[in-house]
């Protein structure tokens, strides 16, 4: 007793989803806030449940939080369509991206039975997917395959949208599915469509220790190591001339774990900073993101998974048709091509 005199007591209950979603929703400005919330409530349930199990699914507050900001944002830029379409909308077009293969009917047939009867195509960014397909066309990577191409556009598309909403964004797949290539492809379009010059600053953070990726302090000297990490990040987020826009995304190609992961989730939660030890605060900055090109997130703290957009590029939707076929075609001769 004398020990707990000493000592605040602190409660801690898990958020009522239904209540916080009724209340986001109403201050985003939807009329029918209370059906929209308890559909949105059963679906992630839902999802939880009948979904397979990947280290990369998240379906709490955090996930929840972001399909509302973009509902809100959605139903402020198409006032006139029904408040369930833009709901449906956000809710499909934030959760497509991170299902793998087998999942996704699965998915939309939860959608279909929630929202019965409604047909919402796709948002066209029209500009954007026209400079995507130009530079598939210039890097030979438009294969014969339509559908297997179409998948590809419309993947760097999702990254595009996830983007949006997150400034953490984590590519996952296995090796041949094709996430070094979205990255490139997104940088490229990005500059084509928007006349924004997008610089990719890859980094391997598994390749160096903790000290040298973060910097260090000498305990005794008090003398300041600058890292590999912290310089970049540092140098990444000087700002632009206001008459050149650009976007500056620093991209994590690496294994995900805990040892070098936590440092980074208050910069990527909603305070953006990036605290070194030596006291010294760098914040992300609005043209910067990051981004983190992984195989699994099997080493990964839920804290941090929930903190990320995530796309998930799956090998399966590929195969290795696309990769022959360029293969073929890049070779030099028309004798040889044909012979192929």
């Amino acid at each position: 007793d004398n020990l707990k005199a000493l000592f605040r007591p602190v409660t801690m209950i898990v958020p009522d989803l239904l209540m916080i979603c009724e209340n986001m929703l109403m201050s985003e400005g939807f009329n029918s806030a209370k059906v929209l919330a308890k559909k949105m409530t059963v679906l992630y349930s839902l999802s939880q449940g009948q979904l397979s199990k990947q280290y990369h699914y998240d379906f709490k507050l955090r996930a929840l939080k972001s399909v509302l900001v973009m509902a809100g944002d959605l139903k402020r830029g198409a006032a006139d369509l029904p408040e369930d379409v833009v709901l449906m909308r956000a809710l499909r077009d934030m959760n497509m991206p991170k299902f793998v293969k087998q999942d996704v009917p699965l998915f939309q047939g939860l959608l279909n039975d929630l929202f019965p009867g409604l047909d919402c195509p796709r948002v066209g960014h029209a500009d954007l997917k026209a400079a995507i397909e130009e530079h598939f066309e210039e890097t030979q990577c438009r294969s014969k395959y339509e559908d297997c191409y179409n998948l590809q556009v419309d993947k760097v598309m999702q990254l595009y949208e996830t983007m949006l909403t997150r400034h953490s964004t984590m590519i996952v797949g296995p090796t041949g599915g094709g996430k070094s290539v979205c990255l490139d492809c997104l940088a490229s379009a990005q500059k084509k469509a928007f006349n924004l010059p997008t610089t990719l600053l890859p980094l391997n953070p598994k390749a160096i220790p903790t000290d040298e990726l973060y910097g260090v302090l000498d305990p005794a000297t008090r003398d300041w190591t600058d890292g590999l990490l912290s310089k970049i990040f540092r140098e990444m987020n000087q700002p632009h001339p206001a008459d050149k826009p650009c976007r500056r995304y620093i991209l994590y190609d690496g294994d995900v774990d805990a040892i070098w992961i936590e440092n980074m989730n208050s910069v990527m939660d909603d305070n953006k900073l990036l605290t070194l030890t030596n006291g010294e605060r760098i914040r992300l900055e609005k043209h910067c993101a990051m981004l983190f090109e992984v195989f699994d997130l099997q080493y990964a703290s839920p804290a941090t998974v929930s903190r990320c957009g995530m796309l998930y590029v799956d090998d399966k939707n590929l195969g290795p048709g696309p990769y022959y076929d360029r293969w073929a075609r890049l070779k030099q001769t028309d004798k040889l091509r044909e012979s192929l």
